[in-house]
């Protein structure tokens, strides 16, 4: 889930309070520094009692939050940020918990013997990290070393001077108006429009406050001036917690098989959540959704490696399509090389020997004119003929025009890379056994993202679809990887079928087979749930879900498995489902 700038002002308060003390005069010591696991630190800070403070940088689920059972080593020898943290931590005293304005950053500052140092923690999805930071503002080491192959603004390195994260270009909520909330595509609901364009609100929060503004959490639609204003004020309202420390921490709920279970945690009220519960603390409604969330999972390290190897192949294509975008020329700007060479041509006979320049009237020969207005001057090789000078334009037009014809389908070859990638990193996460697992990566060997291994292991076939009964007896199929995918829309899937998926997110193909008649409202909501259980939104509170005959569904041309389009959609909202609403 999506730890937004309230949930770490919520935090940050919370550890203030703990761990330095009412005043903030006299903050707690670090006896101990312990590694759980590569991407984590914990830290035993006494202060009045023990407090167990546990800071990991997991992309799925990164957090900063005190825990009640002792931490414990996870790794075999201790890392180069370990050993830094022991020498400079250990020992040494809490000064202050800071976080940036509506950052999802928290700086813990500790003073010991050997002098002050920041642990800056920034918990942000994939890009989270944990940064030891020296007192003039140089890395000392963090727990994801980032070079300028990377990220060129941001180096994390040791020695290198600590980068914070670079500003949002969205409206700060305090200066948020009507008119800006008017100002924003319609198109989107109200809540995603937020998201998209006022700093520091997650979806959750989002939904927050159009709930509390309009009294419905997936409002769409234009708003009016009246609405619009019950909508900033909402936004307002909320913000203001970071100035009146007012938390009231809280935990929503769904049910498993009658059971409760908290999915979604947040620092005020969630008055949209059918089922919540009041939390003793940040920290603890923390702990609770994220321990809920990730149980004990047997194959962490099968899907480690496979996060490690899609997160590399995604880097690589998103340097690539970075490049190929870079490298394209716009159209206009070819011609126009072409039409200087037409040009050098055309006034060959003007051209002295020696000259540096050709100075043409653009119009003329079709070229855009310069700024003033003035005429155009085309640069010549003093050393060359006119006809050389020329010949040398049009070898640039033809390398250029070659590149041009090139480049847009590599592009996009690049560009459906990403969406497949991000695609089976949601699979890899969905996976619920080894075979499911074996098989992604399997049609990553296919696909020529992952290499072959050198050693034969065991087959990995992409298994069964998942078959459910609907209540009336109809069959829904799900597919649970890629393809898995394609032999459900492809292979069992009829025209006359409907065809379902989340909306705008990394998921399943669900088929309902029709037989050719009318499918009841109750079987195509639970097919919906099951469309929204099985994909990247599984988590969200309710979810959009793609509906449309099979027909209307094609296979991208030359994608990888399970890349398709679709037209004549219609959407419907949903629950997802959990497992103990349905029967295989």
């Amino acid at each position: 889930m999506y730890l937004d700038a309230l949930t770490i002002a919520a935090l940050r308060d919370e550890l203030a309070e703990r761990l330095l003390g009412p005043d903030a005069s006299r903050g707690g010591r670090v006896q101990r520094i312990v590694q759980p696991s590569a991407l984590s630190v914990g830290l035993e800070i006494y202060a009045g009692q023990r407090y167990q403070l546990l800071a990991s940088a997991e992309a799925r689920s990164p957090r900063l939050l005190l825990v009640s059972e002792r931490l414990r080593r996870g790794v075999e020898k201790p890392s180069p940020m370990q050993l830094l943290l022991a020498k400079y931590v250990r020992g040494a005293r809490l000064e202050g918990v800071h976080q940036p304005e509506l950052e999802r950053v928290l700086r813990l500052t500790f003073t010991g013997e050997h002098g002050t140092v920041h642990l800056i923690c920034e918990l942000m999805g994939r890009y989270s990290n944990i940064i030891l930071v020296s007192s003039d503002g140089f890395v000392m080491d963090a727990v994801k070393r980032v070079p300028a192959s990377l990220n060129r603004y941001r180096v994390t390195l040791p020695n290198h001077p600590y980068v914070p994260p670079p500003p949002q270009e969205k409206v700060h909520p305090r200066l948020l108006t009507s008119q800006d909330l008017l100002a924003m595509p319609a198109e989107a609901p109200v809540w995603r429009r937020l998201v998209h364009g006022v700093l520091g609100i997650s979806p959750l929060l989002a939904r927050e406050i159009v709930h509390r503004a309009t009294g419905n959490a997936e409002r769409e639609g234009a708003l009016d001036p009246s609405t619009a204003g019950a909508v900033v004020q909402a936004t307002v309202d909320l913000l203001r917690l970071t100035e009146t420390h007012a938390w009231t921490p809280c935990v929503g709920l769904t049910h498993e098989g009658g059971v409760a279970v908290p999915v979604a945690y947040a620092a005020y009220d969630l008055t949209h959540w059918p089922a919540r519960e009041p939390a003793d603390g940040m920290s603890a409604a923390l702990a609770r959704v994220l321990d809920a969330a990730r149980p004990f999972d047997a194959y962490q390290q099968v899907r480690e490696r496979l996060y490690a190897l899609i997160d590399d192949q995604t880097r690589q294509a998103e340097a690539r399509l970075a490049s190929l975008r870079r490298s394209l020329v716009p159209e206009k700007e070819i011609e126009a090389v072409q039409a200087k060479g037409q040009a050098i041509l055309g006034m060959a006979w003007s051209i002295q020997p020696g000259q540096e320049a050709l100075e043409i009237d653009p119009t003329e020969w079709g070229l855009p004119a310069p700024a003033d207005g003035g005429p155009l001057h085309i640069p010549l090789d003093p050393n060359r003929s006119p006809s050389e000078n020329a010949q040398e334009l049009f070898r640039t037009y033809r390398k250029l025009r070659a590149a041009a014809e090139g480049v847009p389908e590599r592009i996009a070859r690049a560009e459906a890379d990403l969406a497949f990638l991000q695609q089976v990193r949601s699979e890899v996460a969905l996976a619920e056994d080894r075979p499911q697992l074996d098989a992604i990566e399997g049609t990553l060997e296919e696909a020529g993202l992952a290499p072959r291994r050198t050693k034969p292991r065991r087959a990995a076939t992409p298994g069964a679809p998942l078959s459910v009964h609907a209540a009336d007896g109809t069959l829904i199929l799900v597919g649970r990887n890629s393809r898995q995918n394609d032999e459900v829309t492809f292979r069992r899937g009829s025209p006359d079928d409907l065809w379902l998926h989340a909306h705008g997110v990394p998921g399943s193909h669900v088929i309902i087979k029709t037989g050719g008649g009318a499918v009841a409202e109750e079987t195509l909501l639970q097919a919906a749930q099951l469309a929204a259980y099985y994909s990247a939104a599984r988590h969200e509170a309710q979810v959009l879900v793609d509906v449309t005959e099979r027909r209307h569904v094609r296979h991208i041309k030359g994608g990888r498995p399970g890349m398709v389009t679709y037209s004549h959609e219609r959407t419907v909202t949903v629950n997802p489902t959990v497992k103990g609403d349905w029967e295989e």
